[in-house]
């Protein structure tokens, strides 16, 4: 991104204007979440632990501290943002080594890495899936970690656990301490929210 368009993209996101805090997002996902597959060891793997994941952790971090940021260019905010990242997959390292994520689970994902971001993609958004459109689609995952950085902890996590990893009701429901029939009510009502968020798929896709 030039820099130039950085800077009027970080002004906007300083003034609170969501657009733009997500196009900053969305346009570092593919360097950063590169760095992170570079990183990624037999321990997180053999975890179930994709860089989506991490990304959608330091998207929810990153999110509320952006607009009082200051950077010199998109070089620095790749930066911050590769921090915060690299930070993340530490923790969720370190969390797998002390046998503390007890919510991690190996998920079979035969399409490859980001696929249960995918179908996501697909539930909430009703894109269909074409090889024409792998890109848009690659870029379609980003936006759906950013839209998933503005909800509430409580619906990221059961998007997460539910349907991002397969964890079934009564998992979550320990997890959340909460009732089954509440589950399936959150993760009703968070599907919707980030719904809501990403807006028509033609937004960000052609010819959806």
């Amino acid at each position: 991104m030039d820099d130039q368009v950085f800077q009027q993209l970080l002004r906007r996101a300083h003034a609170g204007d969501k657009e733009a805090t997500g196009t900053l997002l969305v346009a570092a996902f593919d360097p950063v979440r590169a760095a992170l597959a570079r990183n990624m060891d037999e321990v997180l793997v053999r975890g179930g632990v994709e860089p989506e994941d991490v990304m959608q952790e330091a998207y929810a971090a990153a999110w509320p501290r952006l607009g009082e940021m200051e950077f010199d260019g998109f070089s620095a905010f790749l930066a911050w943002l590769r921090t915060i990242a690299e930070n993340k997959l530490i923790d969720v390292r370190r969390g797998l080594l002390a046998e503390k994520r007890d919510v991690r689970r190996n998920v079979a994902r035969s399409a490859g890495a980001g696929q249960s971001y995918s179908d996501l993609v697909d539930r909430v958004a009703a894109i269909s899936s074409t090889p024409s459109r792998r890109v848009a689609r690659q870029e379609a995952v980003a936006i759906t970690l950013v839209q998933m950085a503005q909800l509430p902890d409580d619906y990221r996590r059961v998007i997460q656990w539910r349907v991002i990893q397969g964890l079934s009701v009564q998992e979550v429901a320990r997890l959340l301490n909460r009732s089954e029939d509440a589950v399936h009510m959150l993760c009703y009502r968070a599907l919707k929210k980030l719904g809501e968020l990403m807006g028509e798929p033609s937004a960000y896709l052609p010819d959806a």
